[in-house]
């Protein structure tokens, strides 16, 4: 988990230069790194997290120069609806004074000269932060490793998003976050300074991360973001990477990758989004997908299919995937069955070789928050209740669920769909409190 000592007053808190050495970065160990690399394979997932319209796309559009909301319905309401993704390259402009400035895809070119060094890269996987979207942003963060928790500095902290993301992150076991305080530029530093304090205190007093990293930013003018870069090189660290696992991929995304009015014979198969869990997957390997298509009646009908081609989130070509970035792989799946999220919620690995089908789940080590978290009012949470209907999260499905039994930190949840998810995995419950659903707990799925 993260450990760092906050910068108790203005001057500090303003001073790139002091800012920076809290960060730190090795200037030595750069020289040797490559202006480009082999390829662009994500070392780690990025999610953000934080309040609606904060700045969250718009700070990971500083970071990597791709604006995430691209549907028609994000643009004109000027929010996220649907999981962004965004592929992060950190790298470094070494001058022959040894001097470092950091920059990111967004840029890619060194001022005066300077020697390009590519670090690192990353997956960036930005969350919607709208109240009535929590389980689109509990979906996503099921597949990610670190968390960018975005704090605007013109509001009072902690609004209730944030509150209700940063209990998210505690629950799905995201340790490593970095608090990016937005908006500066709208505020005088007496006010920001009043405003980090306020972040300093929620972090301290009402969560598990104590003091983490905390980054006054412009992301609409671009002050301060390669603060941000020097803080993820510092606080996120790769993941290490293991393969003898059998592969296991949470499907967070689907779509139909033909456009309107393609020729029949150039029509493409479908494509799937998300992140792999375990394990490696190549091309030409042959794949299921569970629980697969549910028909009008409920059943699960399992799907088959083979790996035609994977990308990365920023379009890169690769032979082979591994967990810990964002992906895309081609199938040969009929593009109707993926179109609009389609298979958002499934897994896929090898055939035969995945977590049962399951339309009653058994839930243990169940914790309820003491109040309810993420509603305008605060209000006591209360235990589950047999026939209560609550909203489940379970690695990146989204469900219904009906309490069978519900005694003491264990519970019985009949689902209005089937799901496939491997014993052991989070399960975030969801109640609905004033016509919109809010986190109130999580435990442990048991078969």
């Amino acid at each position: 988990m993260n450990t760092f000592d906050p910068p108790k007053d203005p001057e500090t808190l303003f001073d790139k230069k002091k800012l920076a050495e809290l960060l730190g970065i090795d200037v030595e160990a750069l020289e040797d790194l490559p202006s480009k690399p082999n390829e662009h394979r994500s070392l780690g997932i990025i999610g953000t997290a934080g309040h609606v319209d904060h700045g969250k796309s718009t700070l990971t559009q500083a970071l990597t120069g791709k604006f995430p909301a691209t549907y028609s319905e994000e643009l004109i309401r000027g929010i996220t609806i649907k999981l962004g993704y965004s592929h992060l390259d950190v790298m470094a402009c070494l001058s022959n004074e040894n001097n470092v400035e950091l920059i990111s895809n967004a840029t890619s070119k060194c001022p005066n000269k300077a020697n390009l060094k590519h670090i690192r890269c990353y997956s960036i996987l930005d969350h919607p932060g709208h109240e009535i979207l929590i389980s689109t942003m509990l979906a996503g963060a099921s597949i990610i490793d670190y968390g960018l928790v975005v704090i605007a500095a013109n509001e009072p902290c902690p609004m209730p998003q944030t509150r209700e993301h940063v209990m998210a992150l505690q629950a799905l076991g995201i340790k490593d976050i970095i608090v990016v305080q937005n908006k500066i530029e709208l505020v005088s530093k007496e006010q920001a300074l009043k405003n980090y304090k306020q972040i300093i205190d929620f972090f301290e007093n009402e969560t598990i991360y104590g003091t983490p990293p905390i980054i006054p930013v412009s992301a609409a003018l671009g002050i301060n973001v390669d603060l941000v870069l020097a803080a993820i090189l510092q606080y996120f660290k790769p993941k290490s990477i293991t393969s003898n696992k059998s592969p296991l991929m949470y499907i967070a995304r689907s779509f139909d990758a033909n456009l309107p009015g393609t020729d029949p014979d150039k029509l493409v198969g479908g494509a799937l989004g998300g992140a792999l869990m375990e394990g490696e997957l190549k091309i030409g390997d042959e794949i299921e997908i569970r629980p697969g298509y549910i028909d009008e009646r409920g059943k699960n009908i399992p799907l088959y299919s083979e790996v035609v081609s994977i990308r990365t989130d920023g379009g890169h070509s690769l032979n082979t995937a591994t967990p810990h970035g964002l992906i895309g792989i081609a199938t040969n799946l009929d593009p109707g069955l993926t179109k609009e999220d389609g298979l958002a919620g499934n897994v896929l690995g090898k055939p035969d070789n995945l977590p049962p089908v399951l339309k009653q789940i058994h839930v243990k080590e169940i914790y309820l928050f003491p109040k309810i978290v993420g509603a305008r009012v605060e209000m006591k949470n209360y235990p589950l209740k047999k026939g209560e209907k609550v909203l489940i999260n379970v690695g990146t499905n989204i469900n219904l669920g009906l309490i069978e039994e519900s005694n003491d930190d264990e519970a019985e949840i009949l689902l209005a769909r089937p799901i496939s998810m491997p014993k052991g995995e989070t399960v975030a419950i969801s109640r609905l409190i004033e016509r919109e659903y809010r986190l109130i707990g999580y435990g442990k799925l048991e078969y």
